[in-house]
């Protein structure tokens, strides 16, 4: 037992020895004698100038410390930053046991404020290889301190200091700039703090980070492979992160080959999530498996998750190209856009749809055109169902788009409503900035599209049966703004309604609106319900320079209500004004009421839409009524009556053959309308010459009508 206590006795002071002689070394040794010799033997070995422009100190604790100020090791001659690594403070704080042996293990580095410059030339030279001398060469006798660590001759600046193991690195307030000479572009990186943490070269590598690339924030945590089987640059190299950019959190687990030469390539699997609301984009989860090199990246996505909508494809991006290269293919089951209401909590701000919002002008904002040269691309979507809103639903949505060179050709986006088809294509072209827009649609329920036209009782407006549409539409317009734009919109829309029956009722979802006042001229009464054969129903507008011209293009024909309106909508002002001829049907002689219905416009916005007094269908109409000595039979009733209105409404267009023209008795009553028509225009202007006349005939009617 003596024996055992006098060992420990003497190990113990072995120890405090060894230590105190160490401490009395270290304390007394001048590093700043050694700088110039430390300078020479890394120029001799590499051919770069090291400057150590500070002080070197040692810092005695229970950890031997060196720090070293104002350190820098020069790039080649060829570069155009002179140095390639500037550091304001160097810190190595070494472990003493295994320093007793001469190797050296530090364990912990700090570089404080350290700025990197990295360069590649036009030749393809890179400033960070560097050519060691060869193991023959005695650059002088002060190379025993390399040799003395075991360093090999590697051509490999990791290799050469493949004994150095720092169990820990701090990097603290840095700057790595990356200049390519080739085409002159500059990456950066910010440098917060970057911190390594392992237990030797063949062990893994943990770290953390928060840095800024190209001034977009990334910070996050990681564990990757060894020291060792980094520099080997030969054996896959595992990283798995959890990081976090933009807001945007994602976890990515990869295995990389070839690390350390451009033939990089690397799987992986990853997992992405996105927030509600940050960048203005919903709440989105991605998850999946991918591969890439260094110039491309391919995905295979087995859950898209926007809101509760899952999707699943395949994405790629090349950037191998002059411009970047995105290619998608996405498909899925059911697709609900009112999960994005801002009304509900998972939902976000559409500020695009919120910009949108009708206001009294068109705004005069810049059209985004440069965003599609930023890239070529090449996307498709199909989905079984997409749900619009409560009333509106699509199925076999089918969408391709390509951009190429700035153009974007959307050909075809096709969907079903209900048993009918729609068919649009679209092409924007930033180079001359225009945006066209053509589309058909065949066969599409109206109680399809609107829910609320369908009968639901016997008190409401709605459809019995029928209710089929066809539409047609092309326009095209050019600017650099929304208004220029607008201002230069040309083409037509039409919407065609084919033979149905209509319940007459109450229009629940029009309350208090302009029809409903229009409805109450017409003296019909929306609180009772009658069945009505309607005809034909059709909306015509040409398009031209931004003012939508109806030429008598809104035309309803049926069995009991006839209405023709012909006039134009300002686009750009939201403008309207309507001339309004309706009345209602089968009737032989009217009164002086009905035939009133004769001087409405629609006039207002598109917003806010009233009835006003038409001055040109009012002198008109009292023209007549002086001329027919006050009375109107039907065939005067209304001098623009017309027999076939959708007939009319839609010549000219690709549905001129739709509905038969007037044949018979009916063309040629017609044609009495029209030519009653003409002679009112020459009593008109008969009369215009004594405005007197006319002010004392619409006293007349003015006093006739309200004694009925």
């Amino acid at each position: 037992m003596k024996f055992l206590k006098w060992l420990l006795l003497t190990i113990l002071f072995t120890i405090i020895a060894v230590v105190v002689a160490a401490y009395i070394f270290l304390k007394n040794f001048d590093l700043n004698k050694y700088k110039s010799t430390a300078e020479k033997i890394v120029y001799e070995q590499t051919g770069r100038r090291l400057t150590i422009a500070g002080n070197a100190s040692l810092g005695i604790s229970l950890i031997p410390t060196i720090v070293i100020n104002d350190v820098s090791f020069a790039n080649p001659e060829w570069a155009k930053n002179p140095q390639m690594i500037k550091v304001s403070e160097l810190e190595l704080r070494f472990s003493i046991i295994p320093l007793l042996s001469k190797q050296i293990v530090i364990d912990k580095a700090v570089l404080k404020q350290p700025q990197i410059y990295l360069e590649t030339a036009k030749d393809g030279q890179n400033s960070w290889d560097i050519k060691f001398a060869p193991a023959e060469k005695k650059a002088s006798s002060s190379v025993w301190l390399i040799k003395n660590a075991n360093a090999t001759e590697t051509a490999s600046p990791l290799g050469q200091l493949k004994d150095f193991v720092a169990q820990e690195v701090l990097i603290e307030n840095g700057v790595i700039n990356y200049l390519k000479h080739q085409n002159n572009s500059l990456t950066k990186l910010n440098i917060n703090h970057i911190t390594f943490n392992t237990d030797g070269i063949t062990s893994p590598m943990n770290a953390d980070w928060d840095v800024e690339f190209n001034d977009t924030k990334l910070s996050g945590q990681g564990v990757f492979g060894s020291l060792a089987s980094l520099t080997s640059g030969t054996e896959e190299y595992p990283a798995n992160v959890d990081m976090k950019v933009l807001g945007i959190s994602a976890v990515i687990n990869a295995k990389i080959k070839n690390l350390m030469n451009d033939k990089l390539s690397a799987v992986f699997d990853y997992n992405i999530y996105n927030p509600a609301g940050n960048m203005n984009a919903p709440e989105t989860t991605i998850i999946g498996k991918g591969n890439s090199t260094l110039t491309k990246i391919n995905l295979d996505i087995s859950q898209l998750n926007i809101i509760n909508n899952v999707l699943k494809g395949k994405a790629s991006v090349d950037i191998s190209g002059a411009k970047p290269y995105i290619s998608a293919d996405l498909s899925g089951t059911t697709f609900n856009l009112g999960d994005f209401n801002t009304n509900k909590p998972t939902a976000y701000n559409f500020e695009l749809i919120n910009s949108a919002n009708a206001t009294a002008y068109v705004p005069n904002d810049k059209i985004p055109f440069e965003l599609l040269k930023t890239a070529n691309a090449k996307a498709s979507l199909s989905l079984k169902k997409l749900i619009v809103d409560n009333n509106i639903s699509l199925s076999d949505v089918a969408l391709r788009i390509a951009l190429v060179n700035g153009t974007m050709t959307i050909k075809p986006l096709d969907f079903k409503i209900g048993k009918g088809s729609v068919n649009l294509t679209s092409i924007i072209n930033a180079n001359n900035q225009s945006i066209s827009l053509q589309g058909t649609s065949k066969d599409v329920l109206i109680t399809d599209i609107a829910k609320q036209l369908r009968v639901t009782d016997q008190k409401n407006f709605g459809f019995i049966s029928g209710g089929n549409t066809q539409t047609y539409f092309n326009v095209s317009g050019n600017g650099a703004t929304y208004r220029t734009l607008v201002d230069n919109l040309n083409g037509q829309v039409i919407a065609v309604i084919e033979p149905s029956k209509v319940q007459s009722g109450k229009l629940k979802f029009l309350t208090n609106s302009f029809i409903n006042q229009l409805l109450q001229v017409l003296s019909i009464d929306t609180s009772k319900s009658e069945n009505i054969d309607l005809k034909c129903a059709v909306v015509r507008a040409d398009i031209k320079d931004g003012i939508a011209t109806f030429p008598k293009g809104i035309a309803i024909n049926s069995d009991k209500l006839d209405l023709v309106s012909n006039g134009t909508v300002n686009l750009r002002k939201d403008k309207l004004n309507l001339s309004v001829n309706a009345y209602r049907s089968g009737v032989a002689k009217v009164s002086l009421v009905q035939t009133m219905t004769n001087l409405f416009k629609i006039s207002g916005t598109i917003q806010s839409p009233s009835i006003a007094i038409d001055q040109n269908g009012a002198i008109k109409t009292i023209a007549g009524a002086a001329l027919s000595g006050g009375t109107l039979t039907g065939a005067q009733m209304l001098l623009d009556k017309d027999t076939a209105p959708c007939y009319t409404a839609l010549q000219n267009t690709i549905y001129k053959d739709k509905f038969e023209k007037p044949t018979g008795v009916t063309n040629a009553a017609q044609k009495t309308y029209q030519g009653a028509s003409t002679t009112v225009d020459d009593g008109l202007n008969m009369v215009k010459d004594s405005a007197k006349e006319i002010k004392d005939i619409g006293k007349n009617l003015i006093n006739n009508i309200l004694k009925q």
